[in-house]
């Protein structure tokens, strides 16, 4: 009689096991047959411009995804080159040589430098820029994106205090001026003007101005970038309807990417995203799988989150490093961009509890039409994550 019951036990741990297969292989197969866009690795960085003011003329350089520029990609609207209509343009000129891509480019000039242009103080335009040189990076792997330099400048003959800017459809930039002390550094949304540029010595940025600099950094980063750290929080939120197991799981899962967050920030430690993006989309796999065996918060899963929050920490170090942080106000800066990750976190627990939660707070409906079927979802997406960022 006990090995019966064994072997019931036995077989039904083994469909269990069989069924969360399924739900996890059936979404994946969907995902990728219907929306495999989305998933992509191809995901457009904010653009960088460098601005030096030298005794005669005014030199720009423009770090860009240029494939995306040449296949008429609006980077304040399309997040990933998949997403483009002529995404396959793309591809054609991602898999050209430097010299190849340059003769391209340098045929897109004229319409390619009408896309920025000081203004002065009186309202004046100034676009009449000359083109110096372009740097394409060597990347052999056509899965990844490579990222070039355009170098060009214009005459400078007293065209000064003025303001940058870049046309919307560039997206958003990291400014900076370099060459002189305390200048300007902004954060633009697309079509935004710059701060007022002068070569003179800026003065030293008051710290609310940095702290509020970078929140909009954060939050960005969060909504609509951070699609693995979102649906991590789903995760979070899919365990239990219940407010304060939830709130208790961002509660550690924020201190623990605060930690590392901080430390990678200073340069204590430093891991390569190639480590720590398929780890991210494990600890996502992980989360979403567990929410199939417990309906509460134990003291295992707080660690887990715990130790998953570190990790997540060093993906949002990586982000921030592509910023940079202001060597002035360094600790306010980074607080701004944890505090606009929180923004973002929170918005997102919040907007999706109000709408898909709050109503249906019956364990049993809850479980059936919120919780499997998000998790399963969130668990195929991690698992395509994976294998996506461990073979590019």
């Amino acid at each position: 009689m006990a090995k019966k019951t064994n072997e019931i036990r036995e077989n039904s741990l083994a469909m269990n096991k069989f069924s969360i297969f399924l739900i996890i292989i059936i979404p994946l197969k969907a995902i990728l047959i219907f929306f495999p866009f989305h998933l992509s690795s191809h995901e457009l960085s904010p653009n960088i411009v460098n601005l030096q003011i030298e005794k005669n003329r005014i030199d720009i350089k423009f770090t860009t995804n240029l494939e995306a520029y040449l296949a008429g990609i609006d980077f304040s609207i399309i997040d990933n080159t998949n997403e483009h209509d002529d995404g396959e343009y793309y591809k054609k000129l991602r898999k050209l040589n430097k010299s190849e891509l340059t003769e391209i480019f340098l045929k897109n000039w004229d319409s390619f430098i009408s896309l920025f242009y000081l203004s002065l103080e009186d309202g004046t335009k100034l676009n009449n820029f000359n083109f110096s040189i372009v740097d394409i990076e060597n990347i052999d792997n056509l899965d990844v994106s490579r990222l070039s330099t355009v170098h060009f400048f214009i005459e400078n003959s007293g065209i000064q205090p003025f303001t940058f800017q870049a046309s919307k459809t560039l997206g958003e930039l990291i400014f900076r001026q370099i060459g002189v002390e305390n200048g300007v550094t902004q954060f633009l949304f697309p079509g935004e003007k710059s701060e007022v540029i002068s070569s003179k010595t800026g003065k030293p940025k008051i710290w609310y101005d940095t702290f509020l600099d970078y929140i909009p950094v954060g939050f960005t980063h969060i909504l609509p970038k951070g699609l693995d750290h979102i649906l991590f929080v789903l995760g979070l939120l899919f365990l239990t309807p219940k407010i304060y197991p939830l709130v208790l799981q961002i509660s550690i899962f924020t201190l623990a990417h605060t930690i590392t967050l901080a430390i990678s920030a200073l340069k204590i430690i430093t891991i390569s995203s190639k480590i720590v993006e398929p780890l991210i989309a494990v600890s996502i796999i992980y989360i979403a799988v567990e929410n199939f065996f417990n309906s509460s918060l134990t003291k295992y899963r707080s660690i887990t989150i715990f130790v998953f929050g570190l990790l997540h920490g060093l993906g949002f170090a990586s982000v921030l490093s592509s910023f940079g942080l202001p060597n002035t106000n360094f600790v306010w800066a980074l607080v701004g961009f944890n505090i606009g990750v929180e923004i973002g976190q929170i918005t997102i627990i919040f907007v999706f509890y109000v709408i898909c939660i709050y109503w249906i707070k019956t364990k049993n409906y809850y479980t059936k039409f919120i919780s499997m079927p998000g998790s399963a979802i969130i668990a195929a997406i991690g698992a395509f994550w994976f294998f996506e960022r461990t073979l590019t």
